[in-house]
């Protein structure tokens, strides 16, 4: 398989990771806002920084009244729009698809025919779809209608796809995608309802970001097996048998790892970001340390990637065995 198409295949598992990821974001809002008091004011901007945006930036371009405030209607509409519909926007469902196709499409003769197909309908849906929105209640419905369809996608693929490097890097991109995007689907949590400070924060069982991750019921049952409470951040960062915890995803992305050739240095940047996990307990951390925790995680993740597709840190000539 060449260089190539190793990037190609590693950023369809990204892609199609964020895809889902951006929609359980959008979700995770509406969830938020149904948990929090009826007076919350939520700071809408919140949900572009956490993409690694700067808001102020981004929004210029809808034009909104120079006195809008972050809770208003109209900078709501504005984020919305510049997650879900504008195809022009580098973090929109749209975009994310767009890529999401022409990777799959460049490596066409990698992927099963079963799991092209839903990839297209995918694409058609979001085409149909993703362009006008109409209220919150048919975003939400629209953004779980899109985890869905990822989701079949990934269950097609995971049951007629020949296991070999591709797969292990298909694989790896989505894990180490969705590691990345619960960092950011639990920093608007730290960010819009607790202020950054040094006093040691409370243990919450935040529902709205559980909920988001599919994770409130398998929380709820681990809670039930521990003799007291369980902070639901130590459970999303730690907690290895939940899919979508940090901890899954990095145990995962080193099993996959251990087939290709350049192994051993991703492997060893697996093992630098496992070590952030462990360096104190997590419930001793202030919110403004959680923070920049979560900071420092990101990062990683962003080495992780550079060393997985890479020449130089691949040691490896121009081709990997198929």
């Amino acid at each position: 398989m060449l260089l190539k198409s190793v990037e190609h295949i590693f950023w369809l598992g990204r892609y199609l990771e964020r895809l889902d990821n951006t929609a359980r974001l959008v979700n995770a809002t509406s969830h938020l806002l149904i948990d929090s008091h009826k007076d919350t004011k939520f700071s809408w901007p919140v949900l572009l920084d956490v993409m690694g945006l700067n808001s102020a930036e981004a929004l210029d371009t809808y034009h909104l009244p120079a006195d809008a405030k972050p809770e208003q209607s109209s900078i709501e509409n504005a984020v919305m729009a510049h997650l879900i519909s504008n195809k022009d926007s580098t973090v929109s469902i749209r975009y994310t698809c767009s890529q999401l196709k022409f990777n799959a499409r460049t490596i066409r003769q990698l992927i099963p025919r079963d799991m092209w197909e839903e990839l297209n309908k995918l694409d058609l849906f979001l085409q149909q779809h993703c362009q006008q929105l109409q209220g919150r209640q048919h975003r939400y419905n629209l953004m779980t209608e899109v985890s869905r369809r990822c989701q079949m996608v990934v269950g097609v693929l995971d049951g007629v796809m020949l296991r070999g490097d591709a797969f292990d890097l298909f694989n790896s991109g989505r894990l180490l995608e969705r590691a990345d995007m619960t960092t950011r689907i639990m920093d608007v949590l730290v960010l819009q309802q607790l202020q950054p400070t040094q006093i040691k924060r409370p243990k919450f069982r935040w529902t709205s970001i559980l909920n988001a991750l599919g994770g409130i019921e398998s929380y709820h049952y681990y809670v039930a097996e521990q003799s007291g409470d369980v902070d639901a951040i130590d459970y999303l960062l730690t907690y290895a048998d939940f899919p979508r915890s940090i901890a899954y995803c990095l145990n995962r992305v080193a099993a996959s790892a251990r087939g290709l050739p350049h192994s051993n240095a991703i492997l060893q940047q697996v093992h630098a970001l496992q070590a952030l996990l462990k360096e104190q307990p997590l419930t001793d951390l202030s919110t403004e340390q959680l923070h920049v925790l979560i900071d420092q995680i990101q990062a990683g993740i962003i080495h992780l990637h550079q060393v997985i597709v890479e020449p130089d840190n691949s040691q490896q000539s121009q081709q990997l065995s198929a």
